[in-house]
């Protein structure tokens, strides 16, 4: 019984890996809104647009993860000097079929590593305290850095009302070295 969990453990960490390998994070097209949308499940199209104009005016740049041509996640990545020469890690986000799959570690990768070729120092993140996520970032070098604080947004709704969102949230952050080590 013990040998078969241990099998089928290393088969799921086989597929979650080559899902890893396999996802491709590029810009997201306009035509791309909508279909995001759906993908992700929990942000309604006026929210993806809304990042959209965003982008358009110079505070985002806005992300799709694809993995064989399907939109499985997304992020935004901004390069700002407060903290110094950091790159921001935010609204990352993995549709609800590819969560625990190695899909939001590609993104968040792929964000280091744009980093690096940017010549960046670091790349900072907030996270929601009670996310789970805060154990990938862990694992993948992010340390919290500073007390927790209200973190706000405006969440835009399908019916096109918005709210705003206050969100207790840590800051968290990693070094960036020139090679592939943290």
């Amino acid at each position: 019984m013990l040998a078969m969990a241990a099998e089928t453990g290393e088969r799921a960490l086989r597929s979650k890996t080559s899902v890893h390998e396999a996802v491709r994070v590029r810009p997201l097209l306009r035509e791309e809104i909508g279909p995001l949308a759906r993908a992700i499940d929990e942000q309604s199209e006026p929210q993806i647009l809304n990042r959209w104009r965003e982008q358009e005016m110079g505070y985002r740049e806005l992300m799709v993860a694809d993995l064989d041509g399907a939109l499985v996640g997304t992020v935004s990545l901004s390069e700002t000097e407060r903290p110094p020469n950091a790159l921001h890690l935010f609204a990352l986000e993995v549709g609800p079929a590819w969560r625990n799959k190695g899909v939001g570690a590609a993104i968040v990768e792929y964000v280091v590593d744009e980093a690096r070729r940017r010549g960046r120092a670091r790349v900072y993140l907030e996270v929601r305290i009670d996310n789970r996520a805060r154990r990938l970032y862990h694992r993948l070098g992010f340390r919290r850095v500073g007390p927790a604080f209200a973190n706000a947004y405006w969440l835009f709704h399908a019916d096109g009302s918005r709210e705003r969102i206050e969100e207790p949230s840590y800051r968290m952050v990693r070094r960036v070295t020139s090679d592939s080590s943290r």
